[in-house]
């Protein structure tokens, strides 16, 4: 009865370890998607996501390539908004719409309505080093005040830097 006693112990103990286990492995091998940035000397954290896939192309279709667009919000909410479009599969950095054709910010304050629209911009510095069908990977930083029309009603002003951003999109 012993011996019993005791093969129960091992097992639970065994089961209760490799629960545990498992547990941990998951917690520090997630990916979730993410944007975190500077904007105007203020950290944002975007955690909320709707990425839309276009990959009806086919291999160097130049007339019809694949690409994807996200929207990214913080905690689901409406106040500030990044999107952006990517052109799949291209890496490097990112010059007068290349890979990233727009790159906007929209803000919603007060009934008040702010667009920086990312189109044209003179060299941003976005450096995109992974972008598959499975994941989008960037850095960015650089300064756009094209579109931001709404002078001091927008948190931001007439003008948006970004620094310190980086990209990680689980597709």
């Amino acid at each position: 009865m012993k011996k019993l006693n005791l093969i129960y112990l091992v097992l639970i103990g065994l089961l209760i370890f490799t629960s545990c286990s498992s547990d941990d492995s998951d917690l520090n091998n997630t990916n979730e998607s993410t944007i975190e940035v500077t904007i105007n000397g203020t950290d944002y954290s975007f955690n909320t996501f709707t990425v839309v896939k276009h990959f009806e192309g086919t291999a160097n279709d130049d007339q019809f390539p694949d690409y994807f667009t996200v929207e990214a919000r913080i905690n689901n909410q409406s106040d500030i908004i990044i999107d952006f479009d990517v052109e799949l599969g291209y890496t490097g950095d990112s010059f007068d719409g290349t890979i990233i054709g727009e790159f906007n910010l929209r803000t919603n304050s007060n009934s008040n309505t702010c667009d920086y629209f990312g189109v044209n911009i003179d060299h941003p510095m976005i450096n995109v080093t992974v972008n598959n069908e499975d994941e989008f990977i960037a850095t960015f930083s650089f300064t756009n005040n094209y579109g931001g029309g709404c002078g001091n009603d927008s948190i931001f002003g007439d003008e948006v830097s970004y620094t310190n951003g980086s990209i990680y999109i689980d597709l």
